[in-house]
């Protein structure tokens, strides 16, 4: 006998995120002596950005909480149901204006529960409209009813505050994307040869087309590699791994490798630590990159690129994808190399102001969670 849709849910979600439980994290269920942060997000895709945020979450910012996945259908999810103190947190990613985490905020306030916004970005309505195949961006109008009623609101970036600020959610603080509060990797000291960290893909349209990304992406590696550059190529999602084999099929040097893709966040970091550059599209491959103090350019496929470079206030890194070609790539590639020490400095410094802020800021709520004082945000 089949199991009926709402078994086959529950199913789905046990095995998902398996992964993610732990046996310390019974032990703190039963005792009873930490908040419980239920975390909204994409989990459970083996998509590496949106597992460093959560990683971020629980093993950086919030150690003083039991943090758990939203939908988390197991054993642990009902003994922690016994917490005397509980917080539905909306994560990290672009995930305001976007359904399916909407209809979970309504949900949670249905049911008289404190939730907060925390490190998240705007999904941007007019690069949506253009691509109305994904009818699940939009009801803003909802999004902002359920806002108002949010005991706190951080988001990633500039744009994403300005956008709620426009429409009338005050109070909102720019925190950062979570991920910058990674642990970097020990730094992997190699001399010599110059290493060139390259990625590609997306879940998302890429603004102006993939094709012309992909083959200016293509003339850069054999420009490093004409420049005696070792080129290697990482993935944050098998997606991003298909798109590596494709470039191989048409580099056929050995000076460009494919390096492997074990949807590990802390083999990812490892990666990006033997990299001198990084020119990255996914986001979370420039987040990463700049965790790691990397110099890296962003191949801006989408305004969530924009609005996090922006909030680093190195809106020089980005390289608009619809504005991309060939030559205009090498030559930000070269920029890069010349200001490599100044563009590292300010990576630096940026990074570790965000990892002060979201420390402070994580801490607050947990504090304020534990006198059951959560103002609202609006």
């Amino acid at each position: 006998m089949g199991l009926g849709l709402g078994l086959r849910v529950k199913w789905d979600r046990l095995n998902r995120y398996g992964y993610l439980r732990r046996t310390t994290d019974y032990r703190v269920a039963l005792l009873r002596k930490k908040p419980l942060l239920t975390y909204i997000g994409w989990l459970g895709h083996q998509n590496i950005g949106d597992e460093a945020l959560y990683l971020s979450f629980r093993d950086e910012l919030f150690k003083d909480a039991l943090v758990l996945p939203h939908g988390d259908f197991s054993a642990l999810r009902y003994l922690s149901g016994l917490a005397s103190e509980r917080l539905t947190i909306l994560g990290g990613g672009t995930l305001i204006n976007v359904d399916p985490y909407l209809h979970v905020l309504e949900r949670a306030r249905a049911r008289g529960e404190r939730y907060a916004v925390w490190g998240t970005g705007v999904a941007d309505l007019d690069y949506w409209s253009r691509h109305p195949q994904h009818a699940d961006r939009g009801n803003s109008e909802r999004w902002l009813d359920v806002l108002r009623d949010a005991r706190y609101i951080g988001v990633r970036g500039p744009r994403a505050a300005a956008w709620l600020a426009e429409n009338g959610i005050d109070g909102v603080e720019v925190i950062g994307d979570p991920a910058l509060s990674i642990r970097p990797a020990p730094e992997n000291v190699h001399a010599g040869v110059r290493t060139l960290g390259i990625n590609l893909g997306s879940h998302d349209p890429v603004s102006g087309g993939g094709e012309s990304v992909f083959d200016s992406t293509l003339t850069l590696i054999r420009h490093a590699l004409r420049q005696g550059y070792k080129v290697q190529y990482f993935a944050l999602h098998d997606l991003d791994a298909e798109i590596g084999q494709a470039l191989k099929a048409e580099v056929t040097s050995a000076g460009f490798e494919l390096l492997p893709f074990n949807a590990s966040v802390d083999e990812t970091m490892q990666q990006l630590a033997g990299f001198d550059y990084v020119v990255g599209q996914r986001l979370h491959a420039t987040i990463l990159a700049c965790a790691q103090g990397v110099p890296n350019l962003s191949l801006s496929y989408q305004p969530k690129c924009l609005d996090f470079l922006e909030s680093i206030n190195l809106p020089e890194l980005a390289l608009p994808t619809e504005e991309i070609s060939s030559s205009g790539l090498i030559e930000r590639f070269e920029w890069l190399v010349q200001a490599e020490t100044a563009v590292r400095s300010s990576i630096l410094s940026e990074c570790n102001r965000f990892r002060t802020l979201q420390r402070q800021s994580a801490s607050t709520l947990l504090a304020r969670c534990n006198s059951s004082n959560l103002e609202g945000a609006a």
